[in-house]
């Protein structure tokens, strides 16, 4: 395995990251399909259908890497319908709302002039601040 020293510039503030290959791959797979949510096992299962790579990466690894990503702020964890972890890059660091059926899942963004007065107004009058991201919790017209 090579091992590369690299310097990330992330918002503004210069991180240290360690660039393995597993680790390429799998920010490789995230920007491919921004703006989606991947457990870790569709997460090794779309790397392993792309032929390109010819990589496995154990689940071990990719939790662990993922971990570090979401530390450092470059991906988002949420929690999908079975309870179960969902990674996704950060698409940006003012928040979004989101739509999410609880049924079946399905998600659908909010306006973002919407998004934003509402995370304005819990982080300006509320009792609790947000980190930015905001799921709003609804069964869609599909699963009625």
């Amino acid at each position: 395995m090579i091992v590369t020293f690299k310097s990330q510039m992330i918002e503004g503030d210069i991180m240290a990251t360690y660039n393995t290959m597993q680790r390429t791959v799998i920010l490789s797979f995230l920007k491919t399909n921004m703006g989606q949510a991947f457990t870790v096992k569709e997460m090794i299962a779309g790397i392993r259908a792309d032929s390109s790579t010819g990589i496995s990466l154990p689940e071990s690894t990719v939790y662990r890497i993922m971990g570090n990503l979401v530390k450092s702020g470059i991906a988002k964890r949420d929690i999908n319908r079975n309870r179960e972890y969902q990674y996704r890059l950060s698409d940006d660091k003012k928040g979004r709302v989101i739509v999410r059926c609880r049924i079946c899942g399905k998600v659908q963004q909010i306006d973002e002039e919407v998004c934003r007065e509402m995370i304005n107004e819990l982080n300006d009058h509320g009792s609790m601040g947000t980190d930015g991201d905001i799921e709003i919790l609804v069964i869609c017209d599909d699963c009625k």
